[in-house]
């Protein structure tokens, strides 16, 4: 019965090792996937295009693509929303539960109705959002986005230094990838959905 129970449990932990050597291989399969330690998102509180309060509760319940740059942007910025937006219906017949949110890392320039104007130009569902600097500056740190704004005083006609990948949040406010460019509509799709997919799966 010793023997028995020796070898059911050897057999038990070997089982449990390779699961964890799939899984792990899995992960690696994913470019961009963050596991097992996904980033939990804390409180936070910035405004969106519409003026209205755009909190951690707004991230929960679903998929959420976040985007940072500016609107004076000359070509990162434009051509990323672009992708998101080509592929965005493509995405949405995946899962309905899927937002794309474009944060502005240069809130003095970026007022509600130009943030507005802007997202609403590459695809109306799309969620701008911003703020003083302060606020912005307790999401953005949260994720670790870096920026830097190449200004001297009183100038008006800057660009901003900042990343060009795009974080990708589950239903539960968590960070779970990061999707570096260069950014296609095909590639991001797949990556998006294998990520899901993976994360669903543990769910």
């Amino acid at each position: 019965m010793i023997i028995i129970a020796l070898l059911a449990t050897a057999t038990g932990y070997f089982v449990s090792v390779k699961q964890a050597q799939l899984a792990q291989q899995q992960q690696m399969s994913i470019p961009g996937l963050f596991w097992p330690n996904p980033r939990q998102l804390q409180a936070f509180s910035v405004v969106d295009h519409n003026n209205e309060p755009f909190q951690l509760e707004a991230l929960k319940g679903k998929w959420s693509m976040v985007f940072f740059g500016y609107t004076n942007c000359p070509d990162i910025c434009p051509i990323t929303l672009a992708t998101l937006a080509e592929t965005y219906p493509d995405m949405k017949a995946e899962t309905n539960n899927l937002q794309v949110v474009f944060a502005s890392v240069d809130p003095e320039r970026d007022n509600i109705d130009k943030l507005s104007q802007y997202v609403k130009y590459f695809n109306a569902e799309f969620i701008g959002i911003g703020g003083n600097t302060e606020a912005m500056d307790q999401f953005t740190r949260q994720l670790g986005v870096p920026y830097f704004l190449n200004k001297e005083e009183g100038q008006e006609n800057y660009l901003v230094d900042h990343s060009a990948s795009v974080y990708l949040l589950d239903p539960e406010a968590r960070m779970v990838g990061k999707l570096s460019p260069p950014h296609t509509p095909k590639l991001v799709k797949q990556q998006f959905l294998s990520i899901k997919e993976f994360i669903d799966a543990k769910s």
